[in-house]
């Protein structure tokens, strides 16, 4: 991101402070976050184990957590770790895709997922050049002929080229919802011939990879963490139907691949099958604890608030513009890293609400609790009646949640929060706090 700076203080701070924004190692912006999760260094573990993996293995990997508590940045840093190499192997080539750039989460099926993978994997692919390795096997063009045929009389496909063509067909699935049940059909359909020719196209990709002195290829799908849990008509939920019923097909790509998948599946009576067909464990990305212990209290020398503190500092120094200038009181501050519950992204959504508050800098108390009102109201509006109640003994920390639907949702939507430090807890989002029903 590159940041007008003529643009006045505050205007420079909001910009650096894009919540939707996901950085990569090398920005100047990014913290390591690592000290103040919980024992469990989830990047670093994917990459000794894919590293140390067999060459002509496929791990698959589940990454989970919060959304907006930095697992695509996190992401981002398993990649540069990958493509680095370790452990006595060189670097891999690896393949990120967000699902989310492409696809509907409010409404996504494995079919829809399977292409997207071809397609992505046809783009980047080619786009690397990797000596030798070309995106139109002849697999692919065969389930795209298929598929396309059995389209072509109800769904109208403008002339396609192979290595454009399930590209062309991801957007239809996503800006079509009247045909969308048609199109999955047609790939559901091919979905055993289509799975062949994905794994042949990267079992080509791979070979070509080390052929060009590279350790093989790994995929990481991202966004599927933000996949919506709705109730089916005929019973389970958006969750299960693609996650747990499609494990075994999720599992079957021929290379080492990572998911997201949403923090509440985690807490599924069914995440045994999932974690069955991928043969590992699931390690969340914690949130940052702002208590260094489930016991000990919160204080602005807590090694969480620190960290939520540099971050701000870091956004501030990347527009030149003094932390101390940028806060009425270091208090300020305090506060709006205590409300956030050390969860990035609201910390950054505080941010912006409370700058737009004001004409200039410095952000002031009242403004903070502006802002954190703000999404107070938001989430008044927001939990079902029936939740409440659950919520209330999340006031002080637990260490545990029960395994019902509601609590799933609860994690899921970010009224809970999980975190870990040697054992795990779950305290209420801490705005909720603030709201007079949660007290009533």
């Amino acid at each position: 991101m590159t940041i007008d700076p003529s643009l006045p203080p505050i205007t420079r701070l909001y910009q650096a402070c894009e919540p939707l924004e996901s950085l990569h190692p090398d920005d100047p912006r990014w913290v390591d976050f690592d000290a103040v999760r919980g024992e469990d260094n989830v990047v670093d573990s994917f990459a000794r184990d894919i590293r140390r993996a067999r060459a002509d293995g496929a791990n698959v990997k589940l990454f989970s957590g919060h959304r907006g508590v930095g697992k695509t940045s996190e992401l981002f840093r398993l990649k540069a770790l990958l493509e680095k190499g370790g452990d006595g192997r060189p670097g891999f080539v690896v393949v990120y895709c967000d699902v989310s750039d492409k696809l509907d989460v409010n409404d996504l099926d494995f079919p829809d997922l399977l292409v997207f993978v071809a397609a992505q994997l046809q783009q980047q692919l080619a786009d690397m050049q990797l000596p030798g390795f070309t995106p139109a096997t002849t697999y692919l063009k065969r389930a795209w002929d298929d598929i396309r045929s059995m389209l072509g009389a109800q769904v109208e496909f403008k002339e396609a080229e192979l290595d454009t063509g399930f590209g062309k067909l991801v957007m239809d699935l996503r800006n079509r919802p009247t045909s969308r049940a048609l199109l999955r059909d047609a790939v559901e359909q091919h979905s055993t011939s289509l799975l062949i020719a994905v794994n042949d196209l990267l079992g080509s990709a791979k070979a070509s990879a080390i052929q060009a002195g590279h350790a093989g290829l790994v995929l990481i799908v991202d966004g599927l963490d933000k996949l919506v849990r709705r109730e089916l008509e005929h019973g389970g939920n958006t969750h299960d139907r693609l996650f747990i019923d499609r494990s075994e097909q999720l599992a079957a790509l021929a290379v080492h691949t990572v998911y997201t998948v949403p923090i509440s599946l985690i807490y599924s009576p069914r995440i045994g099958q999932l974690e069955h067909s991928i043969g590992d464990h699931t390690t969340p990305l914690s949130m940052i604890r702002l208590r260094p212990h489930r016991d000990e209290a919160i204080t602005s020398e807590s090694p969480g608030m620190k960290k939520m503190s540099e971050m701000v500092a870091k956004r501030c120094a990347y527009v030149q513009v003094s932390v101390m200038d940028a806060f009425d009181n270091p208090s300020t501050l305090d506060y709006l890293c205590e409300m956030s519950g050390g969860h990035p992204r609201h910390l950054l959504m505080f941010l912006q609400a409370a700058c737009n508050e004001l004409d200039d800098l410095p952000i002031t108390r009242r403004a903070a609790e502006k802002a954190v009102k703000r999404y107070a109201q938001s989430l008044t509006r927001e939990v079902p009646d029936d939740a409440w109640p659950a919520l209330r003994p999340f006031d002080t920390p637990q260490r545990d949640i029960p395994k019902d639907e509601l609590h799933q949702q609860m994690l899921f939507l970010l009224y809970v929060f999980e975190y870990m430090n040697g054992e795990m807890w779950y305290e209420v989002n801490p705005v909720l706090r603030t709201v007079p029903r949660f007290n009533g």
